[in-house]
């Protein structure tokens, strides 16, 4: 008797992501997710009660979580999918609580749009299967790819209210919530600007990696992010799980590395502004946050671990110091009295009295610094005392000269 061969069931149209994991269970007898590339949860099948906490955690957040993501990068399970069109079979990380799974990227062209998951029971997939999910993966290109651009077309309306907001083009915070209503935007109850700047002009590939950072980072939550040229701007607040403005610290800290550690680009600085409430700020908190990247730029080594415009201290003030003696050509006299005299006798007394002022007056941390002895530094300390005709002991009068020598130190830069 002939029989009629079985008709594949992903050769043909699907309504809607929903639609098409629903079939892939029913065809391959697995529970079942699509994610976008930033791991976030699009459509997913239903399971039995004893499912795995990964997949629990998946669709209640509504993405991956973070723990599942970094794991599966250390254990090159994200790599090896970017770069494959086949099924990826992953074995069971236990304490991330994930079983077996197999994996496929959703691709078009060279471009991945996101993700088929399936969980494995003990029965594993048969290379049929394993061919019918390769189907699947094609079948989910042209609704994912719907899905990408819907998302292009938004961000690109909120590339322009990010910018008119940077640049103080509103008169009234009430034009401000009437553009959050018209672009259906809920606004948040506080927001900071962060600015990042590359050592290169940020690419398309690179700005999908940076969106992939942020989104799965979970530490922050973004609301709009705009790249120019070399410098990446986000406006954001701190994400649930981290309700104080550390969030942006870590989360700063976390960007620069992972750049680094995942995508190999180095050399990223990133900045924080102040927090505020109100959305007429956005442009206060970006130029804080510019300022911020500015001074790390010109002062490496002091700045070094400052992310922060409030961390600043002193530095915030710079510019104007460095202005108003710019007007009144002005120098502090125990300045140049130290310089003369090393430059007469091929001494370092200037660097020294920075060191110190810098190291909180500390004489063993500014005799590190300086790699001399204690006695040494000592001695150094009274001659610059001497000479300059300055009291080390008075705060005003050493936070006074150490603020000329900075300024000093912008003109030379």
């Amino acid at each position: 008797m002939y029989e009629m061969p079985q008709k594949n069931p992903f050769k043909k149209s699907f309504f809607d992501l929903k639609e098409l994991v629903d079939c892939i269970q029913e065809n391959l007898l697995c529970p079942a997710t699509i994610e976008d590339t930033n791991h976030r949860l699009h459509a997913y099948s239903s399971h039995e009660d004893d499912t795995d906490s990964a997949r629990i955690g998946t669709i209640i957040s509504q993405r991956v979580p973070e723990k599942v993501i970094n794991r599966l990068w250390k254990e090159g399970v994200i790599p090896k999918l970017l770069q494959t069109d086949c099924a990826l079979r992953i074995p069971h990380i236990e304490d991330i609580g994930l079983r077996d799974r197999v994996a496929i990227a959703i691709r078009k062209n060279n471009e991945t749009l996101g993700y088929i998951w399936v969980v494995e029971d003990q029965k594993k997939l048969n290379g049929a299967q394993l061919e019918l999910l390769q189907d699947a993966a094609v079948a989910a290109t042209p609704l994912m790819a719907k899905l990408y651009q819907n998302r292009k077309r938004k961000e690109e309306n909120y590339q322009d209210f990010l910018w008119q907001l940077l640049t103080g083009q509103y008169k009234s915070l009430e034009e401000i919530h009437n553009k959050f209503y018209d672009l259906n935007l809920k606004m948040p109850e506080r927001f900071t600007v962060l600015a990042f700047r590359f050592e290169q002009d940020i690419t398309r590939k690179m700005e999908e990696q940076i969106s992939y950072l942020i989104t799965t980072s979970q530490k922050i939550t973004n609301h709009f992010l705009v790249v120019m040229d070399e410098e990446l701007i986000l406006i954001a607040s701190p994400h649930p799980s981290q309700p104080d403005e550390k969030a942006f610290d870590d989360f700063i800290s976390f960007f620069v590395s992972e750049m680094a550690n995942r995508f190999s680009i180095q050399g990223v600085r990133g900045s924080a502004g102040t927090g505020y409430q109100d959305f007429d700020k956005a442009q206060t908190s970006y130029q804080e946050a510019l300022k911020v990247l500015k001074m790390k730029e010109r002062f490496p080594e002091e700045l070094e671990n400052i992310q922060h415009f409030r961390q600043l201290g002193v530095f915030r003030y710079l510019d104007l110091i460095q202005k108003d003696q710019r007007t009144r050509r002005y120098e502090h006299p125990a300045i140049a009295k130290l310089e003369a005299y090393d430059a007469l006798h091929k001494s370092n007394l200037l660097q020294t009295l920075e060191v110190f002022i810098q190291q909180d007056s500390n004489m063993n941390d500014a005799a590190k610094k300086l790699f001399v002895h204690t006695n040494t530094l000592h001695y150094r300390i009274k001659r610059i005392s001497e000479i300059g005709g300055i009291r080390l002991t008075n705060i005003h009068e050493k936070i006074g000269i150490y603020l000329d020598l900075k300024a000093r130190k912008m003109d030379e830069k």
